[in-house]
């Protein structure tokens, strides 16, 4: 569940932290669009190794290694079944070529959750919120989409715990057959999801009392505005992101 981790932002002070939610966002989508656009594994290296450099910055690193920790067995699986479609199809011709191309689909993997990690673990559900809600994305969809983010890292923890209550009273999780190992999570999922229909009938009730959908516009404490730096930042990585698809076709 560590990559879970990636989705709960942690306060800090740093310049990241500061940047304006929506430049933090083209920046991810930027990212994204790189790691799409590029196979090889030099270019997905060094993207990462920037990525790196941001939340060193940011003060996240730890909970950023989770996320990729936690992506390793979907990327383990990615790479498995690459390799065995390319083998049994005759895709490339030598063993070599086969498990660079496998790496490499298991590497965007990799990436594409890392490059929104960054953006969740140093931007508030806030301001999240109105950089949806700047670009005109319906309130009751932005609220849905913030609630989701809130809850799943709580539910993931409710789940460690509910599992390490079962493991203390001797229940082997991790013995047995298929069929077996499925027949002892049905005490873990049914008070999971009693938690979970709690919660949501708490959140209900709370968008009750506060008359949720009451007024059709919405007005907010506080407003996105993007500073100096925000152009600055954006500015430099419009800059990065055009000579990276330059490079992908037009190479030097």
């Amino acid at each position: 569940m560590s990559i879970l981790e990636g989705l709960k932002f942690y306060a800090g002070d740093t310049a990241i932290h500061k940047l304006d939610p929506r430049v933090k966002f083209l920046v991810s989508m930027l990212m994204l669009i790189i790691v799409v656009m590029y196979a090889e594994v030099w270019m997905l290296t060094v993207l990462i190794a920037v990525q790196a450099v941001i939340v060193y910055i940011a003060k996240v690193m730890r909970r950023w290694l989770k996320t990729i920790k936690g992506s390793m067995p979907l990327a383990a699986l990615v790479f498995g079944l690459n390799a065995i479609f390319f083998i049994s199809t005759g895709t490339y011709a030598t063993l070599q070529e086969v498990f660079y191309h496998s790496i490499a689909l298991a590497y965007r993997l990799v990436l594409f959750l890392s490059s929104f990690s960054i953006f969740f673990l140093t931007t508030t559900p806030e301001e999240i919120g109105l950089t949806l809600t700047s670009w005109r994305v319906p309130y009751p969809y932005t609220f849905a989409f913030i609630s989701a983010i809130r809850f799943t890292p709580i539910i993931a923890q409710e789940l460690r715990d509910i599992m390490d209550a079962q493991r203390a009273r001797g229940v082997e999780l991790d013995r047995g057959g298929l069929l077996q190992r499925a027949k002892k999570l049905i005490p873990i999922l049914v008070p999971l999801l009693a938690n979970a229909l709690r919660r949501a009938y708490e959140l209900a009730e709370a968008m009750e009392v506060k008359c949720f959908g009451a007024a059709k516009k919405r007005t907010s404490l506080r407003e996105l505005k993007a500073g100096p730096k925000d152009y600055a930042v954006l500015l430099t990585v419009l800059v990065l992101f055009s000579l990276a698809v330059y490079y992908r076709f037009f190479p030097f």
